[in-house]
């Protein structure tokens, strides 16, 4: 049977993930997650560039699709014409919320190689960065809500960083710790309703 590069390339991704998700990044080698794969280290070189190189073949696709998310969400709030629109808009924000912890599930291997394994990597901070996207993405919307609500001086980017914050932490701690798609969902969605009686509150609509 002759060489089956795509069979290869598999096998190293899957030797993979089990090492850095075991040892961490820093703590894997080439050598026992190519023995593991049935590979030599000069096949792994015909694949990958480097275990950077790897690691990032793990989880890229995985960002990516999660920068796609955030894109097509963020632009559910784009239009806030009154304060009817600002509750609408307020009342919607978890569904927005719910697709992407969906999305985090559904790559629950990449996300906790992103969390548990991404010592040493490019992807270190990269939990800062998903909250920072959300900050962005909260304030953004919150500037829409401004015109229309009671007590405009309530918005600002500490709130926003707060409330955003919340919710990812929530999210990525019922991942961290086992819990379950829909316990995941739960508790964010508490979260949530939190938050938005926080602001309701504060902004006094």
């Amino acid at each position: 049977m002759g060489y089956d590069f795509d069979k290869t390339h598999e096998s190293i991704l899957e030797s993979a993930a089990r090492h850095f998700l075991d040892a961490g990044f820093a703590g894997a080698s080439i050598r026992q997650i190519c023995r593991d794969a049935g590979v030599t280290n000069g096949a792994f070189y015909a694949h990958f560039e480097s275990k950077d190189d790897l690691f990032a073949s793990l989880v890229e696709p995985t960002l990516e699709g999660l920068n796609n998310l955030y894109g097509a969400e963020a632009s559910r709030f784009r239009e806030i014409h009154s304060t009817d629109d600002v509750l609408e808009a307020l009342d919607l924000a978890f569904s927005a919320d719910e697709a992407i912890i969906r999305y985090i599930y559904d790559h629950a291997e990449a996300f906790n190689l992103l969390l548990k394994a991404n010592g040493g990597t490019s992807y270190e901070q990269l939990p800062d960065s998903i909250a920072e996207t959300e900050k962005e993405n909260t304030l953004a919307f919150f500037e829409l809500c401004k015109p229309f609500v009671n007590k405009p001086e309530n918005i600002s980017g500490s709130i926003a960083a707060q409330a955003s914050t919340f919710i990812v932490k929530t999210v990525f701690d019922c991942l961290l710790s086992g819990k379950s798609e829909s316990e995941a969902i739960r508790e964010a969605q508490l979260a949530s309703e939190f938050c938005l009686a926080g602001l309701k509150q504060i902004w006094g609509i």
